[in-house]
């Protein structure tokens, strides 16, 4: 029997994460003068899955365009922390084209994208990531028209866990009286407030210094982030909850959208649907191979067994009901839980 070839899917997302690797950065490109910049920031370092993701858009825009196009990525908040660029790159004041962004930062400004970050809604990634290529997907991106920006993709980063300093969290108790940094999102505070914490909205670059120094007790978020910014150096016990599966957003300002031509929006569009494939490839092998070194690094994992994973659940349950209140909320939570 010969040997198993890779399906052309798997060929095809292979291919792609070769260009990522060997392409040059663009800030190494020969570029003509009449090459246009879109400037891109995002507050996690140039190894994040969805910084490579939007690399590799860039190197994707520049063949399409024949040069004409590409992008520049400004990472590791070197411009700033991605809630604060939101409210500038919405009125078009700073030379800032694309965000990607958590969803949970742009809850309170487009309430529509709220559902994405509704705790216990999806079973996994998998069953989000059917969400996100279907008709539900396309019509959450569309809900950012209006707000000042347009929506391009949405990346799956994996389930939210909470890295504490002291105490591991293994039962809904241990969560009582903790200060627990959040993203800047109403919805991210009030979960962990009815589990009995104290939530602190806090940017992502001043975390670890918070946990250094214990002016917080632990941090929500997923696990690349967390490894990343080397939080488990100050808070090594690591609860997988994985109460959320909050995607990240990929928004460019209506502003600048509006100054592409025809072509070069759906040369955008084109870069942005391809990058996806391309992030759950990268997201995957990358937590595989990041859990493996945090435990060699003495990384507390601890598993919330059923049993006490149903009372983080229950405790959420008016939380659920005020957030569903509406009838239209109501039909798009059952068709999310219906979507198999």
């Amino acid at each position: 029997m010969g040997a198993l070839l890779p399906s052309p899917g798997t060929l095809r997302r292979l291919s792609w994460l070769a260009l990522l690797l060997l392409a040059p950065p663009l800030a190494a490109l020969e570029v003509a003068g009449g090459v246009r910049l879109l400037r891109a920031a995002d507050e996690q370092p140039a190894d994040y899955p969805t910084v490579q993701a939007v690399q590799f858009m860039g190197q994707s825009l520049y063949r399409q365009s024949g040069g004409r196009l590409a992008i520049q990525v400004y990472s590791a908040s070197l411009l700033g922390d991605e809630a604060a660029l939101v409210p500038p790159t919405q009125r078009g004041e700073l030379d800032l084209n694309l965000n990607r962004v958590s969803v949970q930062t742009l809850e309170d400004l487009c309430p529509a994208l709220r559902v994405l970050s509704l705790p216990f809604l999806f079973r996994d990634v998998e069953h989000l990531g059917r969400v996100l290529d279907g008709p539900i997907g396309a019509e959450l991106l569309q809900a950012l028209d209006g707000h000042g920006l347009v929506g391009l993709a949405f990346f799956e980063t994996g389930g939210r866990v909470i890295g504490t300093v002291g105490r591991p969290v293994r039962r809904l108790e241990d969560l009582k009286g903790l200060k627990i940094r959040v993203e800047s999102s109403a919805l991210a505070a009030a979960i962990v407030e009815a589990w009995g914490a104290r939530p602190v909205r806090l940017p992502f670059s001043q975390t670890g210094n918070a946990l250094a120094t214990r002016l917080i007790d632990g941090a929500e978020g997923n696990l690349l982030a967390y490894a990343g910014a080397e939080h488990h150096r100050h808070a090594p016990s690591l609860a997988l909850t994985r109460h959320s599966f909050a995607p990240e957003v990929l928004v460019i300002s209506r502003r600048s959208w509006d100054r592409l031509s025809t072509a070069e929006q759906g040369m955008l569009r084109r870069a942005a649907r391809e990058a996806r494939p391309l992030v759950r490839d990268i997201w995957q092998q990358r937590e595989e191979r990041v859990e493996a070194m945090l435990r060699l690094a003495g990384v507390n994992f601890v598993e919330i067994p059923a049993s006490e994973r149903a009372r983080f659940e229950a405790a959420l349950q008016p939380l659920h009901e005020r957030l569903a209140g509406g009838a239209g909320q109501r039909r798009l939570i059952a068709r999310i839980r219906a979507l198999r």
